[in-house]
């Protein structure tokens, strides 16, 4: 009796262990914590089926039982060999390994079916011991064992709430989705993971519920399709919590809920505001950046955005040094001028964890740059640099591997062709027009080339109001040796702009269209050559990733107006100022997240195929059908006439 009351004991620990050990494991920071819940459950489980076993005539042993202590067994290993994949992606540098991702998934099928199979026939033996033991029993106990067996079941149900309860808090899920539209991938929970120690992030989303009254955002989006937007953005959100306690999540609809708002300053809804808090700390300014949302297809690339500005919040605080020596837009030159000052282009920076901080006469500029400097702003110098500052600037960039982001005043007598020369182009100055409706110099700008800085633009397709700049224009050296950068164009002005050569604003008869490049990224050129496909069909391979600290990087634009106190608030001029700036420091290659998007494939068949299809469905099953049947009634039919006789 008491080995029985054992057995029943182990038999329903088991399955409840199992039930919460998903949800609990990852709970505890400690990993031997986690080793003696693992021991603990495992031993419950092997216990219940070899004490079953052992218990049990050997005519009658307990199958379900021992199958279901064994299907435990086995989705614990496979739990195990799943966090250990992951671990093994995580330490692999770049993307996850594809045969990992398949091989995970593909275990993830079999952990489900073994743990509800465990626990289908875990219950299944309690409900065979418990009619076996109605049926010979008195009335009364008969009656006990069965107001037991309901208790019992109704304290399971309990702990299966209670489960499920853990797993939404912690936000424990199994995604099967394709794509995993709902889980973050891999490489993203690598970055998302390093937050210092004591240190919190917090992820603001500013939407209405489902059922809020409808109305329009004063940016034109409509409060319906954020309502849409919500419910995956709950799921999705909701396990940054999972992957690191220091992430703290909130859902705020900015149109009802103006109490909570006042804090975050001038918010709307179909906005993701992601805010750093260092630890100890107690008031702000803090780090943040805002990530819009306001379609679903948005949705698809939602994942890569987040980290990119995850990783811009979270960066160590760094000291941004501005030159001010040359008539730049830092200097005590632009300071009765408030509208050409760079003022919101500094708080901007603030808010990137960056310290700005001017350099010029008194701190030995030119030509010294200060032996900390790791970043220099040169915001639209107006007099040439001398020959010395020329050569400081070039050993900061190829010797030290500096970062430089530069903006070229048309009005000044500074090119930078010293610099550019070394990428095979050229500076031109030059009135860009593009309608009559718009002052002459001025344009707006949606045409980006694919890179990491446009990618993580949330307002690129308001474009860029870039006034009164020039233009780049390839100029190849006789050696090519002489290329010592990389260059890439970032930004162009688009088609419809034209050289307005007389400053007028309308476009003359010789004055054509063009579109012209002027924004560029230079990279100090990589020390391992690309090599060449030896299939002409196969596309080159493209550069290997290398560390910014191993790399001189420049951002450099053909104006500097546009990041003024004037015109940086206007479209994505105040996201593209910053998303140069903290480009500078980004090891992480963001193509390695791929966007979330769900592919439907479709399968045509050939003739061929249709007609195979059409004579199995008409002829072939009919007939294996009728023909099995007619075996079947015949064999029927003889075993009675048999059994007749």
């Amino acid at each position: 009796m008491k080995s029985n009351l054992i057995s029943r004991i182990l038999s329903w620990a088991s399955i409840v262990l199992l039930l919460l050990f998903f949800p609990i494991y990852e709970s505890f920071s400690s990993a031997g914590l986690r080793w003696a819940a693992s021991i603990i459950v495992l031993s419950v489980i092997a216990g219940s089926g070899f004490l079953s076993y052992i218990g049990s005539k050997k005519e009658d042993k307990e199958i379900n039982l021992l199958i279901s202590s064994g299907l435990g067994i086995i989705s614990l290993g496979i739990y195990f060999l799943r966090v250990y994949l992951e671990d093994l992606s995580l330490q692999k540098g770049g993307t996850a390994p594809f045969w990992i991702t398949n091989l995970r998934e593909f275990l993830l099928v079999f952990l489900v079916l073994f743990v509800l199979g465990s626990v289908f026939l875990g219950i299944l033996r309690e409900w065979e011991r418990s009619s076996f033991e109605n049926q010979s029993s008195l009335k009364g106990r008969k009656q006990s064992l069965v107001r037991d067996f309901f208790l019992g079941t109704g304290i399971l149900l309990l702990i299966l709430i209670l489960a499920n309860y853990i797993s939404v808090m912690r936000n424990h899920n199994f995604d099967l989705s394709s794509k995993g539209v709902h889980s973050f991938s891999i490489e993203a929970k690598k970055i998302l993971k390093e937050i210092p120690d004591g240190a919190e992030v917090d992820v603001i989303a500013f939407y209405p519920r489902p059922l809020d009254s409808t109305a329009r955002n004063a940016d034109g989006s409509s409060s319906l399709a954020l309502k849409r937007i919500r419910p995956d953005l709950e799921i999705l959100l909701s396990q940054l919590v999972s992957v690191h306690p220091g992430f703290k999540v909130k859902f705020i609809n900015a149109d009802v809920e103006l109490d909570e708002i006042a804090e975050f300053g001038q918010v709307s809804n179909g906005n993701v505001l992601i805010r750093y808090r260092k630890a100890g700390a107690t008031s702000g300014p803090y780090p943040e950046q805002k990530v819009g949302v306001k379609d679903k297809s948005e949705l698809e690339d939602l994942e890569r955005r987040l980290v990119q500005a995850f990783m811009n919040v979270t960066t160590k605080e760094r000291k941004v040094y501005f030159t001010e020596a040359n008539g730049e837009r830092y200097s005590q030159t632009f300071q009765n001028l408030p509208n050409e000052k760079l003022v919101r282009f500094t708080d901007a920076l603030s808010f990137l964890n960056f310290k700005s901080t001017g350099i010029g006469f008194q701190n030995n500029w030119p030509p010294k740059i200060p032996d900390d400097a790791e970043f220099l702003v040169i915001a639209g110098p107006t007099v040439p640099f001398s020959p010395e500052a020329r050569a400081s600037i070039l050993d900061f960039v190829f010797k030290k591997k500096g970062k430089l982001f530069i903006t070229i005043e048309q009005r000044g007598g500074e090119g930078f062709d010293w610099l550019l020369e070394a990428a095979g182009y050229s500076y031109t100055k030059g009135n860009l027009s593009q309608s009559p409706s718009r002052a002459p110099g001025l344009i707006l700008t949606k045409s980006f080339r694919d890179h990491a800085i446009e990618e993580s633009l949330s307002k690129k397709d308001t474009g860029i109001v870039f006034p009164y700049g020039g233009y780049f224009e390839q100029k190849p050296p006789k050696d090519p040796s002489d290329i010592k950068l990389d260059a890439s164009i970032l930004l162009e002005t688009g088609g419809d702009v034209y050289l307005d050569k007389n400053g007028n604003g309308k476009q003359e008869k010789e004055e054509e269209k063009k579109n012209l490049p002027i924004a560029l990224v230079l990279k100090t050129k990589s020390a391992v050559p690309v090599i060449p496909p030896t299939d002409p069909n196969v596309p080159p391979t493209t550069l290997p990733e290398t560390k910014s600290e191993n790399e001189g990087r420049i951002v450099i634009y053909s104006g500097t107006s546009w990041i003024t106190n004037q015109y940086i608030p206007y479209e994505a001029n105040y996201e593209l100022a910053g998303a140069s700036v903290t480009w500078m420091y980004q090891d992480v290659s963001l193509p390695a997240i791929a966007p979330k998007k769900e592919e439907i494939e479709t399968v045509s068949l050939t003739d061929g195929q249709k007609r195979a299809v059409w004579i199995l469905g008409m002829f072939l099953f009919p007939g294996l059908i009728a023909g099995l049947g007619s075996i079947y009634v015949i064999k029927r039919k003889k075993a009675g006439q048999k059994d007749a006789k």
